[in-house]
């Protein structure tokens, strides 16, 4: 009927004579014994040119049943199908042959309807079963990654829920054990490094005086060396004060009471304490502008700010100070027209005893502790600071701060 001539082998021609023949189909029951099923259909008429060829007879009852085989011999698969000779008006039985090279999932010997339900099953079982476990995965994973985070960015006060019996639990103790000893090896450095700054204060400051003293009273040869040296142990005394001020605010940090400080006020005082000669400084502060912290902490980090924008910034155009607020914070930004960082400058600029410049004099910036300073004197009010330069030219570094409370 379709494709080239088959040519079946001796098995399939032996399964075509013993294949089981199909049976018929039952007739339907009749509805009254008086009638009958299938009445005498009226002989065909007589063929005229006018009338139009009669209606094909309707089946009526359920179709007979096709036996299938499907036989390997060789290198191919063939399908035997037995048909009943009535409709085709044949002596005998006809069988239908197929040939194919390989079983696939063809209408004919493949049903899909009844694995796509089994399959549309699993996914539905699937979904209903593994949704809450990946859920609960998901959360646990993305605790774990913001105290991670926070580890990273030096807040070591993480405490995570330990109490799972699997490795997500195992982790998060780990990860607790780790910040808690991070703590206090940060904390033990910052301690040391205060305790020794407060005990070398007292005895730089001596020696400061007494060089003082011996270059006033001594030699006309000898004082500038007694110059020189007076010069290094002022520098030795101002690193101890900064070191004592950098590890007091470090370890302050949750530590002291905060209250409503006035910016306007804050950012008053700190320029007294800190402008010298006459740059511009642009202030931009609201009078009732208010943000919760310590006046001494924060009074200490706009004035190294200050310090900073006046050094590197201020002969090049004016410093702003300007403040507001944001969605129930306060920010308070120093800005100046300098000429800026390197982005990797940027990133590390708040780093203990980092510096831009590799030489640390008291001539180009002493020792890398003032931006330091800064960041440990907001932390310790609960605030965050960030440094990014200006889209023309300059620095700008922002004090985000939480509201104070009405």
């Amino acid at each position: 009927m379709e494709g080239a001539e088959l040519n079946p082998p001796d098995d399939v021609h032996h399964a075509l004579i013993f294949a089981p023949h199909p049976r018929a189909a039952e007739p339907p029951p009749a509805t009254s014994p008086d009638i009958n099923p299938e009445p005498d259909r009226p002989p065909p008429p007589e063929e005229d040119e006018g009338l139009p060829p009669p209606p094909p007879p309707q089946r009526r009852g359920p179709l007979p049943e096709f036996p299938k085989s499907v036989l390997h011999s060789g290198e191919a698969y063939w399908l035997l199908v037995r048909l009943p000779p009535g409709p085709l008006q044949m002596d005998g039985p006809l069988t239908l042959v197929g040939r194919t090279p390989k079983l696939g999932p063809s209408p004919l010997l493949f049903d899909p309807n009844p694995w796509l339900a089994v399959g549309a099953g699993i996914v539905v079982f699937s979904a209903l079963f593994w949704l809450p476990m990946a859920r609960n995965l998901t959360r646990a994973i993305t605790m774990m990654t913001r105290a991670t985070e926070s580890i990273a960015a030096g807040r070591f006060d993480v405490q995570l829920a330990d109490n799972r019996g699997d490795e997500l639990g195992r982790l998060a103790n780990a990860i607790n054990r780790m910040a808690g000893r991070l703590k206090q090896f940060v904390t033990g450095q910052k301690r040391f490094l205060g305790d020794a700054a407060h005990e070398l204060t007292s005895p730089l400051a001596r020696m400061e005086i007494a060089l003082g003293i011996l270059e006033e009273r001594g030699d006309e040869k000898a004082r500038p060396y007694v110059r020189d040296v007076r010069e290094e142990v002022t520098h030795m005394r101002k690193l101890a004060n900064e070191l004592l001020s950098f590890s007091k605010s470090a370890l302050l940090e949750h530590q002291i009471p905060l209250a409503p400080v006035n910016l306007a006020e804050l950012v008053d005082a700190a320029i007294r304490q800190e402008k010298s000669g006459a740059f511009p400084i642009d202030v931009q502060v609201p009078r009732e502008l208010q943000a919760q912290g310590n006046f001494d902490l924060l009074q200490r980090a706009l004035g190294n700010l200050l310090r900073n924008a006046l050094r590197y910034g201020g002969e090049q155009g004016k410093i702003t100070v300007k403040g507001w607020s944001e969605h129930g914070q306060v920010l308070l930004a120093v800005a100046d027209e300098g000429p800026g960082l390197a982005p990797v400058d940027l990133e590390k600029v708040f780093d203990p005893f980092y510096r831009v410049d590799p030489s640390r004099t008291a001539a180009t910036g002493g020792v890398g502790l003032g931006l330091a300073i800064v960041k440990s004197c907001v932390e310790a009010c609960g605030g965050v600071v960030s440094a990014a330069n200006r889209q023309s030219h300059g620095l700008e570094v922002r004090i985000r701060l939480s509201a104070a409370a009405a």
